[in-house]
């Protein structure tokens, strides 16, 4: 790896079908990638500084992930069947969805991940806490 991005890459809705090759990049800022057509994360940097959307899109794997991520980690919204390529390091949280939690569960994903955050299921866009670390929306 020798090339460096300086801050941000965004690639959201763009209707992609595939990612431009930056394996070899590391990008400081964040890499957005979401409401795309990918089915495919190959191409992806190899680092990113911050976060990395990847949420909206047909992927059923997470391989070609970064292998370090800075920032949070979000790929809600897609039909996962393997986390297989999930990053080695993810310094903020994990965002997925809801309705991959029964196949997926916290201790199968951190098993995979050294994640530094949380692991948050998305509902609809909310995030479903098992435990609330705040007072619920309305008791205040």
């Amino acid at each position: 790896m020798g090339k460096i991005i300086e801050g941000d890459v965004d690639l959201g809705k763009l209707y992609l079908t595939e990612l431009f090759d930056l394996s070899d990049v590391e990008v400081t800022g964040y890499f957005n990638c979401s409401e795309n057509n990918l089915t495919s994360l190959e191409g992806s940097p190899h680092t990113v500084g911050t976060w990395f959307n990847c949420d909206g899109n047909n992927l059923t794997s997470l391989e070609g992930s970064p292998h370090t991520v800075g920032g949070d980690f979000d790929c809600d919204r897609n039909p996962l069947r393997s986390l297989k390529g999930i990053p080695e390091y993810i310094g903020g949280n994990f965002y997925i969805d809801i309705l991959l939690k029964q196949n997926f569960t916290e201790d199968y994903i951190r098993n995979l991940s050294n994640i530094q955050g949380n692991v948050r299921y998305i509902d609809n866009g909310l995030v479903a806490w098992a435990e609330w670390e705040v007072a619920p929306p309305g008791d205040y």
